[in-house]
């Protein structure tokens, strides 16, 4: 059970993430954070000192939560294919609102400077591509995936997924598993046809 102290914080995340998925960084203030959160500025500011430390904390809170669920989704063993299907069919499943807030750190990166855009990018990183990269070097060393760069090949494998959730992807595409089926054919046979 969460103390008090905790329930507020993790209100204050939750309301934050809400609000900075529909407006950008500028666009929010801590009065509508705290106001979506239900408790007064001063509660806000005593656990979270600026706009900066609490969008910090709330994207590094929020993707963290995604990387364990995907962590648990993928099988330490099978083919390339097979993993990067269990990661990527947990974060397509998720609601949109859960989804976009990887899309956050593109949108927003240039709002930050210095250690704070380096911490930002760093939990990017952490949520997704360091995920990618050892289930690819292994496909590599197995013969399932062409040699190349491991790290490049992991940031290509997130480009096409992230194409994915366009609203024209979803509507031409279909549902969570054709949407899946489609990025994995993408990815591993790319628009030539395949064999």
């Amino acid at each position: 059970m969460l103390t008090r102290a905790e329930a507020t914080v993790s209100s204050i995340l939750a309301a934050a993430e809400d609000l900075f998925v529909l407006k950008p960084y500028a666009d929010v203030s801590m009065r509508d954070i705290a106001e979506t959160a239900q408790v007064t500025t001063g509660a806000l500011y005593h656990h979270f000192p600026g706009k900066e430390k609490l969008y910090l904390e709330m994207i590094r809170a929020g993707l963290a939560k995604k990387q364990q669920m995907m962590v648990e989704a993928t099988p330490p063993d099978g083919s390339c294919r097979e993993r990067l299907r269990c990661l990527t069919r947990v974060f397509l499943a998720l609601p949109r609102m859960r989804r976009d807030l990887m899309r956050l750190v593109r949108r927003d990166i240039n709002a930050f400077r210095g250690r704070t855009r380096e911490s930002i990018i760093r939990a990017y990183q952490e949520s997704l591509p360091n995920l990618v990269e050892p289930i690819l070097r292994e496909g590599i060393k197995r013969g399932e995936v062409k040699k190349g760069d491991p790290r490049w090949l992991a940031w290509v494998y997130i480009a096409i997924v992230e194409t994915s959730l366009a609203a024209y992807a979803e509507q031409k595409l279909g549902d969570v598993d054709a949407r899946l089926e489609a990025v994995l054919d993408q990815f591993f046979y790319g628009a030539g046809k395949q064999p």
